[in-house]
């Protein structure tokens, strides 16, 4: 990202940041000892807390995060763009314009986070990005793009959005964009993954045993299964631990 940071920075700064992003930064009492990344989910929406509105990141959650002095960032990287080079530049971009406005070290600690389409962000941007990213905790994520193509009417374009500007077969690009495809490549940093049981979109056993497959990289990682639960929706004590986890962790 150095190369070009110092260009790309008339066109995203310290001054200008909220265009591209909402923050907790007026429940913050004192400097953000780190940085929570949120991506949002398809269409924008955020099982978190997170919205695309340009207003500020208010809630339950955003205080607490804000109470441990961790800044909370929902990104607005697209309603249809799932995590590519392209996506982790853009927020590496907001990141270092953030870094300016607090007066923060290059290697403040980041945490990225999302579910759904957010939740394969929230895996992939620690392998893509420039950042100090020292955890991942996601929701309900998609795992798989290539299996998961076709489980709603909307995936399609979305996925094919992203991927127009691979230029290689579309079956090539989506395991770009893949944690099950990019195991090998993803950090060795702690990751949290919250399992909707009865997720109709992303099946349990994919989630499971993408799991295995991290831990099969010697990666630490902590499963919740929530059951009961469908595509996006959380148990009260998977959610707090969900928080506990990322403070514990940055």
């Amino acid at each position: 990202m150095e190369a070009y940071i110092e260009q790309d920075s008339k066109y995203v700064n310290s001054g200008n940041y909220r265009l591209y992003c909402n923050t907790n930064e007026a429940l913050l009492g004192r400097k953000p000892r780190g940085i929570v990344v949120e991506f949002p989910g398809l269409g924008g929406g955020s099982c978190l807390g997170g919205t695309l509105e340009m207003v500020p990141y208010g809630g339950d959650y955003a205080k607490t995060l804000a109470d441990s002095g961790l800044l909370l960032v929902y990104m607005f990287s697209g309603p249809w763009n799932w995590m590519n080079e392209g996506a982790a530049r853009f927020t590496d971009l907001v990141l270092a314009a953030l870094r300016e406005k607090f007066g923060l070290s290059g290697d403040v600690p980041v945490a990225a986070t999302g579910g759904s389409m957010g939740g394969l962000a929230g895996l992939m941007f620690p392998a893509l990005s420039k950042s100090n990213v020292v955890l991942s905790a996601v929701t309900c994520p998609c795992v798989d793009p290539e299996k998961s193509l076709f489980v709603d009417d909307v995936i399609p374009r979305s996925f094919l959005s992203t991927l127009a500007l691979f230029d290689k077969p579309l079956e090539d690009s989506l395991k770009e964009i893949s944690p099950a495809a990019k195991v090998k490549k993803l950090p060795d940093i702690p990751y949290l993954i919250l399992c909707d049981a009865n997720d109709e979109l992303f099946p349990r056993e994919d989630l499971e045993a993408f799991a295995a497959a991290l831990r099969g990289k010697c990666r630490s990682v902590e499963f919740i299964t929530m059951n009961g639960c469908r595509h996006g929706e959380f148990t009260q004590k998977a959610r707090e631990r969900f928080t506990a986890f990322i403070i514990e962790n940055i």
